[in-house]
């Protein structure tokens, strides 16, 4: 029968370094993988991918300019461990999508895997959102089939978000369909995508594929207990520019194993993410609870999603309408 995977033993009692809370042992906590993981592998890449201090910047050519600068900016905060901030798009509407990216937030995800948003409708988001000049788009693709990855970076994405990433190939084979030879296998097609980084002329196209397609960020989400039992060997691995925790998934397979606590597998991520020095991102589910996730280590954050803007503004606007005339009814 198939083995669940466990936990490895905390090594103290105390927080991983750079958090603020620790979750106590659970049930679960005495082995973790049974993958033939070790509890702690090497930080070190394979080198099939590009190291960040060999990728080209994109300011580095003087025929980019635009909105490519919110990648480098993105980039650079991450690295440098600043949160940054974004909104979760779930409304298949360009106009909201523009709404949005113009409050302020540092990118914006186009989720494709649990919404009715097609690739056209998609193409013309990442469009929205590139155009406010503050606001970097990124696609979460709903599989990891590559017609998923080829439609959203040649639109324009600024980043990809890959759902369900439980092994080191699978990582691998994400990071190739984002570069282009010889590094990777994504195919030549990339027509509008340069439009989103604000290159024109007829360098545009050659300028997208050597100054800024390396720099497109690339983040898997691990939200399965398969996928945290492997987390040490996908961030050896390689290639991510930040580990993305989906907390509602995971906590349904935490749930689902019966032998281990959601605490547990939390900690056992963030110490593997922190081991590795890669960056975390999370969906928090409102502006205090990222503020909360950033004390305990995670920078890339989810701070609001459209939907949830759109029902609670109309919620509260209606309740108070209602308190002030509440003398007619």
């Amino acid at each position: 029968p198939h083995q669940q995977p466990v936990l490895p033993p905390p090594q103290s009692q105390q927080a991983p370094p750079g958090h603020t809370r620790y979750y106590p042992p659970g049930p679960g906590s005495q082995v973790l993988l049974q993958h033939g993981v070790t509890q702690r592998q090497s930080a070190s890449h394979s080198s099939h991918h590009i190291p960040h201090s060999q990728r080209t910047s994109p300011s580095g050519s003087p025929h980019i300019s635009g909105s490519n600068r919110l990648l480098n900016r993105l980039k650079s905060k991450l690295q440098r461990r600043i949160p940054v901030f974004g909104v979760w798009l779930t409304i298949p509407s360009p106009v909201t999508a523009r709404v949005m990216a113009a409050q302020g937030f540092d990118w914006a995800c186009i989720d494709m895997e649990h919404t009715p948003t097609n690739p056209a409708l998609m193409a013309e988001m990442v469009a929205a959102v590139a155009g406010s000049g503050t606001c970097a788009p990124i696609v979460r693709v709903p599989s990891h089939a590559p017609e998923w990855f080829k439609w959203a970076l040649d639109a324009g994405a600024h980043g990809i978000i890959v759902p369900t990433v439980n092994t080191a190939e699978e990582m691998r084979d994400i990071e190739r369909m984002c570069r282009y030879p010889p590094t990777g296998k994504r195919s030549m097609g990339a027509f509008f995508a340069p439009n989103a980084f604000g290159l024109r002329g007829p360098r545009a196209v050659n300028d997208y594929v050597e100054h800024v397609s390396n720099d497109i960020l690339v983040i898997p989400q691990i939200e399965s207990v398969e996928g945290a039992a492997n987390l040490p060997s996908i961030l050896k691995a390689g290639g991510m520019d930040a580990i993305f925790v989906g907390p509602y998934d995971l906590n349904a397979s935490v749930r689902a194993s019966h032998d281990m606590q959601i605490q547990d597998v939390m900690v056992h991520i963030e110490q593997s993410a922190k081991d590795s020095d890669v960056p975390l991102g999370i969906y928090a589910s409102s502006g205090a609870a990222a503020g909360s996730r950033h004390r305990e280590g995670y920078t890339l954050l989810v701070a609001a999603s459209d939907i949830e803007c759109l029902s609670s503004s109309a919620a509260d606007n209606l309740d108070r309408a209602r308190s002030e005339t509440r003398h007619y009814r």
